[in-house]
């Protein structure tokens, strides 16, 4: 018993934490791409901005992304002038700086206190006191994963007023607004952390993370369609029809075209239920993706659930409760 509900309050808190974490990044994606460039691509001139003359490698190990994915976003900056390479008195090597240009855009996403933006929606519903508990629980959980340089990053962050133009608001919002930026990036590296653990465990499954989420929703919900799919997902309508295609071809889904109207339901067929079984034996029903939390002991990780469904809620993002526990009806059968 004490291990089904471990694993349940686990599985609780990593899909609360993903969803919230989604929810916010989608609203916030929304907000940069009107000013012409993407969230991350902003995150790299933030992190350029925080640490100058930063490498490559440690843009990567900050913003929790591969190398070559640091690579490509760099280029698309320098193309856009928004970064600048300045060769060093070494001439092997050379330093990033933003141009003035990357500092304006830095300026003109701020939000602004006027701006309808999921952090600022958080402010007037959050407990200072569970708020800071529940950043301490993540700065423990940010330790056993040995990603305490954020730290820095995140006092840096708040000091410049990189993401939030803190004038407008008076001196308790400005406190709250600073504990929930720490949440926010303490909330995303946890989330790209596991998701990067997990997703270099599927490769023997011939199986990428986006599909294996994309088959959990099927499995949860049979007979969704394309559309809610994406909305479920927190993907694009173009995505997952890449995705569905994909898990189509190998066999792991099958279609049911409607008689009422022009649209296809999606249904998990055995061969992608037995792969959602093994896929769960080895990696999660042994915790092996969650060891970073496993630490938290079962009431630590019940008070942090029951602040993270406040969040979720608070963010109309009441789908959350019932993916949680659709998908967790389906792993109990492998627990009896």
């Amino acid at each position: 018993m004490d291990f089904k509900n471990k694993l349940f309050y686990i599985h609780e808190f990593y899909n609360l934490s993903r969803y919230l974490f989604l929810n916010i990044e989608w609203n916030y994606n929304d907000f940069v791409e009107e000013t012409g460039i993407t969230l991350p691509q902003l995150r790299v001139l933030w992190i350029l901005k925080v640490f100058q003359g930063i490498s490559l490698g440690e843009i990567a190990k900050i913003g929790c992304w591969s190398s070559p994915t640091v690579t490509k976003m760099l280029k698309l900056l320098m193309k856009k002038n928004l970064v600048i390479r300045e060769e060093t008195v070494n001439k092997k090597l050379y330093t990033l700086n933003l141009t003035t240009h990357g500092h304006n855009l830095i300026k003109t996403n701020q939000i602004k206190k006027q701006d309808k933006f999921a952090l600022l929606e958080l402010l007037s519903i959050v407990n200072k006191d569970d708020l800071n508990s529940t950043i301490n629980q993540f700065k423990s959980i940010t330790v056993h994963s040995n990603n305490f340089y954020i730290f820095k990053y995140i006092e840096k962050v708040n000091e410049l007023g990189l993401e939030i133009d803190l004038n407008g608001f008076n001196t308790n919002e400005n406190l709250i607004l600073q504990q929930l930026i720490c949440f926010y990036n303490l909330l995303r590296t946890f989330i790209l952390t596991i998701v990067n653990k997990h997703r270099s465990l599927l490769s023997p499954l011939n199986l990428t993370y986006p599909q294996l989420r994309t088959l959990w929703i099927i499995y949860a919900f049979p007979g969704i369609t394309s559309v809610k799919l994406s909305e479920l997902a927190y993907l694009a309508p173009s995505t997952v029809n890449i995705i569905v295609k994909n898990i189509y071809e190998k066999k792991l889904i099958y279609k049911e075209k409607s008689q009422l109207k022009n649209s296809l339901f999606l249904y998990i067929s055995d061969a992608g239920e037995d792969l959602l079984i093994k896929e769960f034996d080895i990696n999660q029903k042994s915790f092996l993706i969650y060891k970073d939390i496993e630490f938290l002991s079962n009431n630590e990780l019940s008070q942090l659930n029951e602040f993270m469904l406040k969040l979720n809620l608070a963010l109309k993002n009441d789908i959350v409760k019932n993916y949680i526990e659709k998908t967790f009806t389906v792993i109990e059968k492998r627990l009896l």
